[in-house]
């Protein structure tokens, strides 16, 4: 008689993590609408599948214990409003669960703003819900705004609470940093469409526009602090005077000057940060994140997701320092038991159910993850 076969393995082979960022009605790359955000919830609970809890995920992946098939980690980045207003009511009515990596510098306090339940109760009318749908804020100057809103830590508590959403890091302030001493235009008042294009920088207007790169990924160059202190001179710095200022043709022929003048010396227009001040950054940016956090929703956190899904060995060692032990990127792959140190996700996007259906078929399983995710390269 034949020796028989040890049982196969019953726990998911690998967990498909989706990646959301905005739940709205505004058209946007990163954007799925909430009809269609809802289409997926639905589909996922008609299919069988599961979004499960982040505890559960992270015991998972960092192999302390298996997922029951069909389970998915449905993800949130940043922690725009509209998270809590759209995505947090759905998630609800079709017994999911996610996680918001939330940029932790921009939550405020602030008390619970009506949600999609207000709505669909009768409590107020949808034109009362906060303008998560209109992005764009006209400024005084005749320029459009970019002024994204966010979740509070009221809300943030409120969504934990019912154990729905949870809430992780996405850093303390998802900034860049700038990146070499070439550049292209100028820091001026205007029109802006992203959201986090903010530097680890005290930037005037009027500072050369310096290229960018996220901070948590590499060395900052750092522009000469007499240069900056001869642009802050030159160029007004309250916002109206300065956007007077790059109007003027002769002025900005001024500050051209300057910089030219700068830029003939070795090193006139800045530096490299050292390897001390780098590790300093870095520590600040991670260290706010998690203290920030822990103080602001009672618990500690371990699961932190790269901004642009972007980091060295230094940042992630760091990240283990504060405390951090799971790990999200933005790169696709299978996520098998004990993958915590680089969590693979795939942009979910405004499409039908059955789209999202297939993608979750795929990354639960790990050969055919790995073939999908490198013929999507």
């Amino acid at each position: 008689m034949s020796a028989s076969r040890p049982a196969a393995p019953s726990g998911l082979k690998s967990l498909p993590v989706l990646m959301y960022h905005y739940v709205s009605r505004r058209k946007n790359s990163i954007a799925v609408h909430p009809d269609t955000f809802e289409d997926h919830c639905r589909a996922m609970r008609r299919a069988g599948w599961t979004g499960i809890g982040l505890a559960e995920a992270e015991a998972h992946l960092l192999g302390e214990a298996p997922l029951p098939p069909r389970s998915a980690l449905i993800t949130f980045d940043d922690g725009f409003l509209d998270n809590y207003v759209y995505a947090w009511p759905i998630l609800k009515q079709y017994g999911h669960k996610g996680v918001i990596f939330a940029v932790a510098g921009r939550l405020e306090q602030g008390t619970p703003r009506p949600t999609l339940d207000d709505v669909r109760s009768g409590r107020i009318r949808e034109d009362a819900l906060p303008r998560v749908d209109a992005p764009y804020v006209r400024h005084e100057l005749g320029f459009d705004e970019r002024k994204d809103l966010f979740c509070n830590w009221d809300e943030a508590r409120l969504m934990e609470a019912d154990s729905t959403m949870a809430v992780a890091a996405h850093s303390h302030w998802h900034h860049a940093v700038f990146a070499r001493p070439e550049f292209k235009g100028f820091h001026a008042p205007g029109h802006r469409t992203r959201t986090f294009d903010r530097v680890d920088f005290p930037v005037p207007w009027g500072l050369p526009a310096f290229p960018q790169r996220p901070a948590l990924l590499r060395c900052a160059f750092v522009p000469d602090p007499q240069l900056v202190a001869a642009i802050r001179t030159l160029v007004p710095q309250d916002k109206a005077g300065a956007y007077a200022f790059f109007q003027d043709s002769g002025r900005v022929r001024e500050l051209e000057a300057l910089v030219e003048l700068f830029a003939a010396k070795p090193d006139g227009l800045g530096a490299y940060e050292s390897d001390a001040d780098r590790t300093a950054r870095m520590t600040r940016e991670l260290s706010d994140c998690s203290a920030t956090l822990a103080r602001e929703l009672g618990h500690p956190v371990r699961s932190l997701c790269w901004p642009w899904g972007a980091y060295c060995d230094e940042a992630r060692d760091i990240a283990r320092a504060q405390g951090f032990s799971v790990f999200f990127a933005t790169t696709m792959g299978p996520n098998p038991p004990g993958s915590a140190a680089h969590v693979h996700r795939f942009k979910a996007k405004d499409k039908p159910g059955s789209w999202l259906l297939l993608r979750l078929f795929l990354y639960s399983r790990p050969w055919l993850a790995r073939l999908y995710a490198k013929m999507r390269l």
